[in-house]
């Protein structure tokens, strides 16, 4: 539960990690609002989830590369 060398473990230090962790929480925050409005009219934005997925893994996956 608690791993307090996990910024090192991804190659970042703690303010880089810290910036990426509270972009990547807004980030979320703004697809929580689509999602929403997507799920009353499903017509609309309906790849936007996927993508984000798709861009989040990827940005995840280089983070501190």
């Amino acid at each position: 539960m608690f791993n307090f060398s996990h910024p090192k473990d991804v190659h970042l230090k703690y303010m880089s990690h810290l910036k990426f962790a509270w972009f990547e929480s807004i980030r979320s925050f703004g697809i929580c609002i689509v999602m929403l409005i997507h799920g009353v009219f499903p017509f609309i934005m309906d790849k936007t989830f996927s993508n984000y997925i798709d861009k989040a893994s990827h940005r995840i996956k280089t983070v501190g590369s």
